[in-house]
């Protein structure tokens, strides 16, 4: 027997072909990353012109005023002292309604939201009698850029509009002559604004009970932070949560946020790069079963010819990125499987001139249809991709037992 007809070599150098087409999966693998890093660069730069990920906060009560001190040589001395007035009830009401904009060709969610903040201040007793300088109701935003419109504000009867900001918050002076402050009476107060961003939309609980109400047409929301929602309704029309959080448990409010992260699903570029994950799975396969048919039918396949059947298996998923982002995925997968497993019936057809040629195109369809089931599994992927390799496994162990005899002969 020829040294080249030996179905040890040939099944040696088969296994050496097979990893040889890892490098132009991860070729297409780095390709996959290098276009995601674009779409996420293009989504920085929409977000930074309409508005990043938004935290909200307040409003507070800030109060400036003069204090007498002594030095450290009894000298009196006049310092000015700033303290913050907590609401002792919050409640947001937020309507948030994401929507698609374009860059170039990728899409990317943002959201804009209506909100109501209503709830009350208790001014404490004492400040009456200090020498008050300053007074200014503020309110944050971690992305003033975002702001859409006026923000509005009445405490009490009186109404007020934000006219500056900085950093993060928006200040405005206000009147409280006729106040009460005993430490009993409560100031209602009612702000109004809209805003933008993208991503995720969070809350500070700066009350002493905070109540948040969030309903959205997002059907993908990650609830996050410090709190989950206490009610949370999600279907494919979108969700209502909705959170409640004391004083009591919320420690300091500056470092407490909760609220959600509007997911724009699974992207074509993660479910591109988990479907090429599969690929040398799907190429094993198909070289098996071309040995089956060569083992079994006297039919001979060179490894010139696994050479062409395993690169149009690995240019499958250079077609699925390309066609993707044109396109929904699932759309994308099929027209590649199509075009991939058509071009192959040709060539099997060509190699092997007989039936075995539809068998072969039948198992690299069963392939990609098993690839995508594997894709639309989340808390099974992995065991179904474990049991299919233990099955690939249970192949080989089946058509390599005999190998000695079929050598011989």
């Amino acid at each position: 027997m020829k040294l080249k007809d030996s179905l040890p070599l040939k099944i040696a150098l088969m296994g050496v072909l097979a990893l040889m087409m890892l490098i132009p999966l991860a070729m297409i693998q780095s390709q996959i990353h290098d276009r995601q890093v674009a779409a996420d660069e293009s989504r920085n730069e929409v977000s930074a012109s309409w508005g990043h990920a938004q935290t909200l906060t307040g409003p507070v009560l800030e109060f400036t005023y003069e204090k007498e001190v002594l030095d450290k040589d009894q000298n009196v001395t006049v310092k000015l002292e700033r303290e913050t007035v907590y609401p002792r009830t919050l409640s947001y009401e937020i309507d948030a309604k994401p929507q698609t904009l374009h860059r170039s060709i990728y899409d990317i969610m943002v959201y804009g939201a209506d909100v109501v903040v209503t709830g009350d201040f208790v001014l404490p007793a004492g400040y009456a009698e200090k020498d008050i300088k300053r007074q200014e109701v503020e309110m944050g935003l971690s992305d003033l850029r975002g702001i859409d419109g006026s923000v509005d504000i009445t405490l009490g009867e009186t109404a007020y509009s934000f006219h500056s900001g900085a950093a993060w918050t928006l200040s405005e002076p206000i009147d409280l002559d006729g106040i009460p402050m005993d430490g009993k009476t409560a100031l209602p107060f009612r702000l109004t604004y809209r805003v933008k961003g993208s991503s995720s939309l969070m809350v500070k609980p700066f009350g002493e009970t905070t109540e948040v109400r969030m309903h959205s047409n997002c059907p993908d929301p990650s609830f996050t932070g410090d709190f989950l929602p206490s009610e949370r309704e999600v279907t494919d029309e979108g969700f209502t949560a909705r959170w409640s959080v004391s004083e009591i448990n919320r420690g300091k409010p500056e470092d407490t946020s909760f609220g959600v992260t509007m997911l724009q699903g699974v992207t074509q570029y993660q479910q591109t790069t988990r479907s090429a994950k599969y690929g040398i799975l799907v190429i094993l396969l198909v070289f098996i079963a071309g040995l089956a048919v060569e083992l079994v039918g006297k039919k001979k396949i060179d490894l010139v010819q696994y050479l062409v059947i395993g690169l149009s298996l690995v240019l499958f998923y250079a077609l699925v990125l390309s066609f993707s982002e044109f396109m929904r995925f699932p759309v994308a997968y099929g027209l590649a499987a199509l075009m991939t497993v058509a071009a192959l019936f040709g060539y099997f057809r060509g190699i092997l001139r007989d039936k075995t040629a539809w068998l072969l195109t039948a198992l690299v369809a069963v392939a990609y249809v098993l690839s995508y089931i594997l894709l639309q599994m989340q808390t099974y992927a992995l065991l179904a991709g474990t049991l299919l390799l233990f099955v690939l496994l249970v192949g080989i162990m089946y058509l390599t037992t005999n190998l000695n005899k079929r050598s011989e002969a």
